[in-house]
């Protein structure tokens, strides 16, 4: 999943965009839901890409890992600079597209699937060890 959010944060820069931590957990989210949905990328390589699964978090899906990785930052932009994936180019208009929306209401919007209101109750302060997979992910539910 570091890959993906690298060429997340990558695909920003190269088009003069900010982007925090909360937004590139969204961002993940929902551009993969599209991919998903749309079998924009080879059912191995989501597989392969897939590592970390999403959890059921306060403000909707989180990766762990790539939110402990990022939390430096807090509130304020990602600086770090990276390069993008080729494969992954195809979904770029869509991560644009999604940078540029209000975070709180993608969160929103993941707070409105199945799967995060199904496991909302078992949110401990800010987090959950409830994971998503890939279904999860491409259905909502």
């Amino acid at each position: 999943m570091f890959s993906f959010a690298k060429h997340i944060i990558e695909t920003a820069h190269e088009n003069s965009l900010n982007i925090t931590n909360l937004q590139l957990q969204k961002v993940m989210y929902f551009t993969l839901q599209y991919a998903l949905r749309y079998h924009l990328l080879d059912d191995d390589f989501v597989r392969n890409m897939y590592d970390e699964k999403f959890l059921v978090w306060r403000y909707g899906p989180v990766e762990k890992s790539i939110y402990e990785e990022y939390k430096i930052y807090g509130s304020d932009p990602i600086t770090d600079e990276y390069e993008t994936l080729e494969p992954l180019n195809k979904l770029n208009s869509k991560i644009i597209e999604l940078i540029k929306d209000n975070p709180f209401k993608l969160v929103r919007e993941s707070h409105s699937e199945p799967f995060w209101q199904k496991n909302e109750q078992y949110i401990d302060g800010w987090r959950s060890t409830k994971a998503y997979n890939l279904e999860n992910v491409a259905s909502g539910e």
